[in-house]
This record gives C-alpha cells, structure tokens and sequence, in this order.
C-alpha cells in the first residue's frame, strides 16, 4: 500500500502467537518492521473492530476501555483487534499500521470492519476509514483535530464522536469542530464532567460504544 504522505509499506508475514484468555498476540510482519497486535476472535467470521490508541500507543485504550471490548464483543459475534503502534506520535507511521492491520483483517474473513481510536488515535482512525473499503463506522474518542481534517470524507459511513467536558488535554471543542465539518449520519456525545480518558464516564462509554458497535455491524 502506498499513501499521500509517500510511504510505501508491504505486507511479508503473519505471525501467531501464545493465546492467552482468550487473546492472542499477532504480529505483522511487513517491510517498515513488525506492527503488534492482540486478536480477540469471534466463533465466526466476517464483522471485526479494530483499536488504536493515542500518541504513546499501547493495546489498552482510554480506561482499559479495548481489552473489556476484547472480552465481550467476541461474544455479540464481533473480532476485536488492538494494535499497538511501531512508532508512535509519527502520524503517517500510524496511519500505514492502521491500513496494514485493516488489510490483515479482511485477509482472514472480515467483510465489515469499525473503527475505534483515542486522542491522536481518534485522527488515525477517522483518516483510515475513508481509505478503507471495508470499514464501515468510525468511533473517535476524545479526537486531537490535527489529522481529522478529512471527517467531511468519511460519509456516508457513520461516525460517533465522545468527548469529556472536563476534557484539560484536547477540549471537547476539537470533537465538536470535527461533528460540524463531518457529513451524515454523524453522532456526538459530550460526557458532562469527564476527563481525557473518559474515566469519570466509564460505563457509560462503554455502553456507547459496545450499542454503537452491535447496531452498525449487524
């Protein structure tokens, strides 16, 4: 795959790892290094999900929001994929690992995949899924609008944005700048009193989320 930026990147490997609860670790290997994943699959094939984080990558998410979608979604018939980044806050790095871990998803199955990304994940993910045939909705959580500029494109596919009102690192503003220059059907939610890692609305953003998730990749 190559994209705007100039980077070239190609797909070598697939390589499984130990399945633990559950999860299992796989990495891609590719011509710019390897990308980590961790693979929560579904009994059966063809609707999957896959998370990125914020600027300092790791699988977790905001308020280990990715590994409790890793443990129930399976269940509602829906792979969870969480990618960790091979070289984080590089925006154009991260948006090839995001594409390579979407190809490696419908490599396996995957006809209809969502999107979920934190903070700068949130501009990842918005980017990716207007490159993306196979995606189908974007999830922003407490999106940077830096990278997003492209939210108009991403219609028609659905996108729901969340964003704390006490948010102190990237005001809730950035989400709702990028709910005015995003096309239909769009969705916002401002969490009252809840920070960057939405912590303060834990449950209720899960419950977003997860109801999100079931009625767009039915």
């Amino acid at each position: 795959m190559k994209l705007d930026e100039g980077l070239t990147l190609r797909i070598t490997g697939v390589e499984p790892g130990d399945e633990i609860a559950g999860a299992r670790k796989v990495t891609i290997a590719t011509t710019r290094g390897a990308i980590p994943l961790m693979l929560h699959s579904a009994p059966e094939k063809g609707r999957a999900v896959l998370c990125v984080s914020g600027a300092i990558g790791g699988y977790d998410g905001p308020s280990m929001l990715y590994p409790r979608l890793g443990l129930e979604m399976p269940k509602r018939g829906l792979t969870i994929a969480r990618l960790d980044y091979r070289a984080p806050n590089e925006f154009g790095e991260c948006l090839v690992d995001a594409m390579a871990a979407l190809t490696f998803l419908g490599g396996i199955g995957n006809q209809r995949v969502a999107l979920i990304g934190h903070s700068f994940g949130g501009a990842v993910a918005i980017n990716a899924g207007t490159l993306s045939p196979i995606v189908t909705t974007v999830i922003a959580l407490s999106s940077q609008l830096a990278g997003a500029h492209v939210a108009g494109e991403l219609a028609p596919k659905p996108l729901l944005l969340i964003h704390g009102s006490a948010d102190t690192i990237l005001s809730h503003e950035s989400s709702q700048a990028l709910y005015d220059r995003a096309g239909e059907p769009k969705t916002i939610r401002i969490l009252p009193g809840a920070g960057h890692g939405l912590a303060e609305a834990q449950a209720e953003v899960f419950d977003l989320v997860s109801d999100w998730l079931t009625k767009q990749l039915r």
